[in-house]
């Protein structure tokens, strides 16, 4: 298991300078429409990063509570078997 999580790291921090150049060209679009005077495009990229940024958040935080309330569920469950297994086995002996 360590040997895969140290190859993932490897890979994502050899990586990186490939998969990162989409950032520099967004600056250097929004810094050219800066110096221009538009605000048109440098206000939608920001709102669209934005929104990227907070939709990811917002589907981890929904998969994490529907996490937390199933595995409570889980627990509570295997609580009632148990104590259903005792008071059975408290009648047979």
């Amino acid at each position: 298991m360590k040997k895969i999580f140290s190859l993932i790291i490897l890979f994502i921090f050899f990586t990186y300078e490939t998969f990162s150049q989409g950032c520099s060209m967004c600056r250097g679009i929004v810094e050219s429409d800066a110096n221009s005077g538009g605000t048109g495009i440098s206000s939608s990229i920001n709102s669209g990063i934005v929104y990227l940024f907070t939709s990811t958040y917002v589907l981890i935080i929904i998969g994490a509570v529907f996490w937390y309330y199933r595995s409570r569920s889980y627990v509570k469950d295997q609580e009632s078997k148990r104590k259903i297994k005792k008071r059975v086995a408290s009648l047979v002996d």
